[in-house]
C-alpha cells in the first residue's frame, strides 16, 4: 500500500511564513511616513501663522530661516518631516505688515518632494507634493466580441 502525503511539513511552513514575514517587515519600513508629513502640515501653518500676527503686532520684521534639518522661527526651531531636508537654505523676512516676498521652498526625501510656495503679498503660501520619476496611469482594454 502507497501511502501519499499531500500536506506541507512542519519545516516548509515555517520557511514560507518567514519569507512572507520579511516581505511585509521590508514593505512597511520602506512605504513613506504620510501621517507624518498630515501632521506636519498643520503644525507648520499654525506656527507660520502665529510668526506673521507677531510680526503685526509687534510692528517688527522677523527673519525665518529654512535651514537644511528645519526651521528657525526668531530663535525656535521647527523640524521638517522625518527623511526630508531642504537642499537650499533660504532665509524670507515677514515684514511688519505680515508681507513676505515670493519665493518657493523645496524639501526633498529621495523621490518625494514637499514644496512651501509664498505667492504675492500677505504671506500666503500653498503646499504641493509630488513625486518625482512616477507616472500613475490606467489603461483599459476593451474586447471587440463580433
Amino acid at each position: 500500500m502507497k501511502r501519499t502525503n499531500k500536506a506541507f511539513t512542519l519545516l516548509e511552513s515555517l520557511i514560507v511564513l518567514t519569507i512572507v514575514a520579511m516581505m511585509l517587515l521590508i514593505s512597511f519600513t520602506l512605504r513613506p511616513n504620510q501621517n507624518q508629513i498630515n501632521q506636519w502640515e498643520p503644525a507648520f501653518k499654525n506656527q507660520w501663522q502665529r510668526t506673521r500676527l507677531t510680526a503685526q503686532q509687534t510692528q517688527k520684521n522677523i527673519i525665518v530661516n529654512f535651514d537644511k534639518d528645519g526651521i528657525v522661527f526668531d530663535r525656535e526651531k521647527f523640524k521638517y518631516p522625518r527623511t526630508y531636508q531642504n537642499t537650499v537654505p533660504k532665509q524670507l523676512t515677514i515684514l511688519k505688515t505680515g508681507y513676505v516676498a515670493p519665493t518657493t521652498v523645496t524639501l526633498k526625501s529621495g523621490r518625494k518632494t514637499i514644496k512651501l510656495i509664498f505667492s504675492l503679498g500677505g504671506g500666503d503660501y500653498r503646499v504641493e507634493k509630488s513625486t518625482i520619476g512616477f507616472c500613475f496611469s490606467r489603461s483599459i482594454n476593451v474586447v471587440n466580441t463580433d
